[in-house]
């Protein structure tokens, strides 16, 4: 087939070769969205974490994106110190009792950028006067024993638009729950 082209959307147009069973000839670079953007915009994230519950079932991290681009989680490292549930929920909304603020790392070193939002931990997030509520819970995972650090994936990416939130419970108040998240802002794909 002859004549046709592909534009590249800035006046360029190319010619192409498709076959006799209509495939397409490509030559192409294929990147996940994350390593994507975090090679070329630098907004890709580390947030580390290590917290112990007062209570059974307590809010021990929380997430609120303030980007109008939305944050992504890909997953967590968690290493547990005994048998638990962790589990995650997403849109809890209110105040906090007894943050810590978190400084998540941008995983691209010579980007210089920052992530926009509230990253906090603590032993009860949700006790006190704290007035956290209202969330879904989407993930858990049941430990029946210590855990060495493994990565659990979201296969279907967590996204949070702007003033979304994400938190991180645990069910045992013996336990210490360590981690990673995994995240980048994304402002969508044209």
């Amino acid at each position: 087939m002859t004549g046709l082209q592909i534009s590249d959307g800035i006046g360029n147009a190319y010619g192409v070769q498709v076959d006799s069973d209509h495939r397409l000839h490509t030559d192409t670079v294929s990147r996940s969205p994350e390593h994507y953007i975090n090679w070329n915009d630098g907004r890709a994230y580390h947030l580390t974490f290590s917290q112990s519950p007062t209570v059974n079932d307590d809010c021990i991290l929380y997430l609120a994106n303030s980007s109008d681009d939305d944050l992504v989680v890909e997953g967590f490292y968690l290493y547990v110190s005994a048998t638990c549930q962790v589990y995650v929920k997403l849109s809890d909304k209110g105040t906090r009792n007894s943050a810590t603020d978190l400084t998540p790392v941008a995983v691209n070193a010579g980007s210089g950028k920052t992530a926009s939002g509230d990253f906090e931990k603590g032993a009860d997030l949700d006790g006190g006067a704290a007035t956290l509520t209202g969330g879904s819970e989407v993930m858990r995972w049941v430990f029946t024993a210590a855990e060495t650090t493994d990565f659990f994936n979201f296969e279907a990416d967590v996204v949070l638009p702007k003033n979304e939130t994400l938190t991180i419970w645990c069910n045992d108040s013996t336990v210490t729950v360590t981690g990673v998240v995994v995240f980048y802002y994304q402002a969508g794909y044209s």
